[in-house]
């Protein structure tokens, strides 16, 4: 199993081979590269699938398979877009554990936790004031990193995309290990590092010794912890729900959402437009067809 962008997937992985099979992930289901990969793929009897919001362009319905997540945003950010595509991946995942006889007590534990994902949810949004005014007090800092490790280093990765699409900060998504070898050179008085503590043991730890190290530069640090989880040094904290490290993400997601939202206002960026509005990035994207 590989994650790969399907501009490296047809452009620098060998052809795909028969035993293989394609899931693409998209909020429109029209991105050209995915859409290329999905009939490249159906050209060598490849199983394919496709995950997109309603009314996904012929280029998603080029896969055997689609999965509809959520009807199409509005925002530019495609924040619910991103967590209903989770969702359908973590049950396709779970699916395919039982179908090769690993159901277990382990899988019945992460399916208990995740239909629990919809209450905390709901939970969380009506009650943000923690994102809020996290998003209040960092809103000058010039630049954000976001350190996460295991499943959460791609958390990070999404929340540096969105900080820059929503609140057009400069954000970079490190995994927690390779900040410490090097990056934190770039740290400094006017850096906001985001630690997501998303595990107990030696991701925990190195976590914690990390938020030391930034705060010994100077730089502010947020910290998103779940439970369990030893709570790093740093000036807020946001604690999340959940007891399984494979599914906090979700939790984790939703509150650098918000934290996301309320930085996009705080900085007075529009969170939904991405620029759209500004006529040297309306020019900019006649450059490049998607």
């Amino acid at each position: 199993m590989r994650a790969v962008s399907s501009f490296d997937l047809a452009n620098y992985f060998p052809a795909l081979e028969t035993g293989w099979a394609l899931i693409t992930v998209s909020h429109r289901g029209w991105k050209q590269f995915s859409a290329r990969a999905v009939a490249a793929a159906r050209e060598r009897g490849i199983l394919t699938a496709a995950i997109s919001g309603e009314g996904a362009s012929e280029g998603a319905r080029l896969a055997e398979n689609l999965f509809i997540t959520t009807e199409q945003e509005i925002s530019g950010a495609h924040t619910k877009s991103l967590t209903t595509a989770m969702a359908i991946l973590f049950d396709l995942a779970i699916e395919v554990r039982r179908l090769r006889g690993a159901d277990g007590d382990a899988a019945r534990i992460l399916r208990a936790e995740f239909a629990q994902l919809p209450a905390r949810y709901e939970s969380r949004i009506a009650a943000d004031s923690r994102e809020r005014e996290a998003a209040n007090r960092f809103k000058n800092y010039k630049r954000i990193v976001i350190i996460g490790a295991g499943p959460n280093y791609i958390t990070a990765r999404e929340i540096a995309l969105k900080l820059k699409e929503a609140a057009y900060a400069y954000a970079e998504a490190l995994q927690v290990e390779e900040f410490l070898h090097g990056p934190i050179a770039a740290a400094d008085t006017e850096t906001l590092a985001i630690l997501i503590a998303g595990a107990p043991g030696a991701p925990g730890e190195r976590m914690v010794e990390a938020a030391r190290a930034i705060g010994e530069v100077g730089a502010a640090r947020l910290a998103i912890v779940a439970p369990g989880v030893p709570a790093p040094e740093a000036e807020f904290t946001i604690p999340v729900e959940g007891a399984s490290e494979t599914l906090s993400p979700f939790t984790a997601i939703l509150s650098l959402q918000l934290f996301t939202y309320y930085s996009a206002i705080a900085r007075n960026a529009d969170p939904d437009q991405m620029r759209r509005g500004d006529p040297r990035h309306a020019r900019a994207g006649q450059r490049y067809d998607l």
